[in-house]
């Protein structure tokens, strides 16, 4: 990849997210007493409730970033996806420059004006579900914003991430 992030094509969308609802079980809900997936081993959840000042979103953000990085292989790159919005392939690797951008789509036409507006998802799941997965699911990062929880599956993210968020005050849920 040329850039940060590339926008999906609306059939790998959809094929992500159905590989997502069956491989991960993703039932989204807006009850937080329901529990959203289920992970292969190794899997763990990081409570969010008490997220640090707003001066430590940077530390936060950096530290998921070098995590991802570290998984990735040479010619790897992850899904980036915001749920029910635009998925991305993310190259971690490279900076994010921009978090918005309008994209020229002749499908949405008349109010909207040819297009929509592309939002590359945070690692703060402030909204909506935002992910962050390997492209073969063997590892990945979700994130839930009703339950404010960070949930990492496969070895090579929980190993690598896990002792940090608890680091930074994130500390690991029972679910």
């Amino acid at each position: 990849m040329d850039t940060f992030y590339s926008i999906l094509g609306d059939e790998e969308c959809s094929q992500i997210w159905d590989r997502i609802d069956t491989e991960l079980q993703f039932q989204p809900s807006v009850r937080v007493s329901q529990v959203p997936f289920r992970l292969p081993a190794p899997w763990v959840v990081h409570d969010l409730t008490y997220f640090p000042v707003e001066q430590r979103y940077e530390d936060f953000k950096e530290t998921v970033v070098r995590a991802l990085v570290d998984c990735l292989g040479e010619d790897d790159w992850i899904y980036a996806l915001d749920w029910q919005h635009s998925g991305f392939r993310y190259d971690p690797r490279r900076p994010v420059t921009e978090h918005d951008h309008w994209v020229e789509d002749a499908r949405y036409g008349g109010v909207l004006g040819g297009g929509y507006n592309a939002y590359f998802p945070e690692f703060y799941p402030d909204g909506d579900y935002y992910f962050f997965v390997q492209r073969d699911l063997k590892w990945g990062y979700l994130g839930h914003p009703w339950r404010r929880e960070i949930w990492l599956f496969g070895a090579p993210l929980v190993e690598r991430l896990s002792p940090e968020l608890e680091t930074l005050g994130f500390p690991v849920k029972t679910v």
